[in-house]
């Protein structure tokens, strides 16, 4: 009844959605229960995420100038000789005897091409230029990081993993992403690869945030599973399940910085005439980008700014480890493939906290320009000839006027809570579908430069929603549903409207025959016999 339910609502809510003209990219990202009763979007989306290919003797010699985000995972699993991906790629070749054995995933929040380009970020630039680079599609909306990194992770969208935003508000109460129970009942690459191959397999996922450090780690812990996050309170990257070996303290960091190599991820702000300094009196960084730049003062007491620095520093110590350490390196040249997934979200922090334009911005953009190359580099050397390496640019920062929407939620006294955008969560004694269209036509008459999408438009086209509100009636639970997939609904609709027509067409048939006239066969009846000629 389930699969009946959703089917129908897929035939019937996506034409609905269409015809109001909702786009692919909002209805893949919509979740329902979690996705509010408003969403806005602005007209303008920046479509500048893109990925470079690291190992060339893994890669064939020419790559697809496009490939979808959910589509990262099967690379790495046909890489790695794993099966059940959903189609084959062409990226990767198929050298059964020649497999790569270290995948590693470096994923940048807050930057992407068009980024690159308007900053002159030249070191990033020839990065690009000096290994296969494609752009990513079918990016789903809205693009909050931690949606982006799962669907990365899994292979699929928000409307199935479930994972909808960092915070979202469900049944009233504010929810946050991959904490208690609202994690994706979907396999991600680590999952894949930690089961096809077992424990022996290494699993590091690490990341400013502590929610990313999760999207990309498996969800067994094992003695082989690293998963790290950076803790502001503690200032320093602490586990977040499985081993302990890999901790790290900026403080201590800071005492011996001058005897230790994180210089080096500066090398190149040093060869342009800029300088990173640390000042201990008032425990901060002051980075000059280039010679003509004005200085630029990061304070580690912000959280913030302390997050810049710290994820770049641990991804400098953590490959430094992997390559020092015994115990790890011999688990990453051994034949067992392994997974290092590091994902920066200061970039995005940043840029949310000081703006676009803001020096704060550009300076964190130099400070990356000189280390991505650096980073990228030892990552590769950890498996010299054996490692198929990834950097994704997840995107520019989306602009979304979140002062006019909040002004029209203000001048309409809707009870609301801002905190959530681009979504809007209104309060049961408001009528959504007529406050949201209010809200469409207010921000449409002030040329807002904003979309404005209502659940009401989109609720009947989400069929994964369908099967959740169906699984949540009756067991009362609210995680993600992952029974129905995509292809077990096109193999029903097919099976389903095959079978109809088929019915159909032998009804018809059964009619026709009983509604045809008839008389009596000339030949058979005929009233004079046909006489036999003689024999002989």
């Amino acid at each position: 009844e389930r699969m009946l339910l959703a089917a129908t609502a897929l035939g019937l809510g996506l034409a609905s959605a269409r015809d109001i003209g909702v786009p692919e990219s909002v209805q893949n990202g919509y979740f329902l229960g979690r996705s509010g009763d408003v969403i806005f979007m602005p007209e303008q989306l920046p479509e500048d995420s893109v990925m470079m290919l690291l190992g060339d003797a893994h890669l064939n010699e020419k790559v697809p100038d496009t490939c979808p985000l959910k589509g990262v995972r099967d690379i790495v699993s046909q890489a790695f000789g794993m099966t059940g991906t959903s189609e084959r790629s062409s990226f990767v070749k198929d050298d059964v005897f020649n497999r790569p054995t270290l995948n590693f995933l470096v994923n940048i929040h807050g930057i992407g091409k068009d980024t690159v380009e308007k900053y002159n970020l030249h070191n990033i630039n020839a990065l690009m230029g000096n290994h296969a680079t494609v752009r990513l599609d079918g990016i789903s909306y809205p693009r909050t990081p931690l949606s982006l990194s799962v669907s990365l992770a899994t292979g699929e969208e928000p409307n199935v993993h479930g994972i909808v935003a960092d915070v979202w508000q469900e049944n009233g109460n504010k929810e946050q992403g991959l904490f208690g129970n609202n994690h994706p009942e979907v396999a991600n690459i680590a999952d894949l690869v930690t089961q096809y191959y077992g424990d022996e397999s290494l699993a590091i996922s690490v990341s400013g945030s502590y929610a990313e450090s999760r999207a990309f780690a498996p969800h067994k812990i094992t003695e082989n599973t690293f998963s790290y996050y950076f803790d502001p309170m503690s200032e320093g990257f602490v586990s977040a399940g499985g081993s302990p070996d890999l901790k790290w303290s900026l403080a201590e960091t800071l005492e011996n910085i001058g005897n230790s190599d994180i210089e080096e991820l500066w090398t190149r702000i040093k060869m342009s005439g800029g300088d990173v300094i640390y000042n201990q009196n008032d425990n901060s960084f002051l980075v000059k980008s280039s010679a003509s730049s004005s200085n630029v003062q990061l304070k580690l007491e912000d959280p913030v700014d302390a997050m810049l620095l710290a994820e770049l520093f641990y991804a400098k110590t953590l490959i430094k480890k992997l390559a020092t350490n015994t115990k790890l390196q011999t688990k990453i040249s051994d034949s067992t493939p392994d997974t290092i997934s590091i994902s920066f979200r200061s970039l995005d922090a940043i840029e949310n906290k000081y703006g676009y334009d803001s020096k704060q911005y550009q300076t964190a953009l130099k400070l990356f320009d000189s280390a991505l190359p650096l980073i990228a580099h030892k990552l590769g050397e950890l498996a010299p000839s054996s490692h198929l390496g990834m950097i994704v640019l997840m995107g520019s920062p989306v602009g979304l006027d979140k002062k006019a929407i909040a002004e029209q939620v203000k001048h309409l006294s809707l009870s609301s809570d801002t905190e959530y955008l681009p979504f809007l969560y209104l309060k049961d004694s408001v009528k959504p579908s007529h406050a949201c269209r209010v809200l469409r036509m207010n921000l449409d008459v002030e040329s807002s430069g904003i979309k404005t999408f209502c659940s009401s438009d989109i609720d009947h086209g989400d069929y994964y929603s369908f099967a959740s509100v169906d699984l949540m009636s009756s067991s009362g639970s609210s995680s993600t549903n992952s029974t129905v997939t995509v292809e077990e609904l096109k193999k029903f609709q097919i099976v389903l409207w095959l079978s109809l027509a088929l019915a159909f067409t032998l009804l018809a048939g059964v009619c026709g025959f009983c509604c045809m006239e008839y008389e009596r066969d000339t030949l058979l009846f005929s009233k004079r016999r046909i006489k036999e000629p003689s024999r002989g």
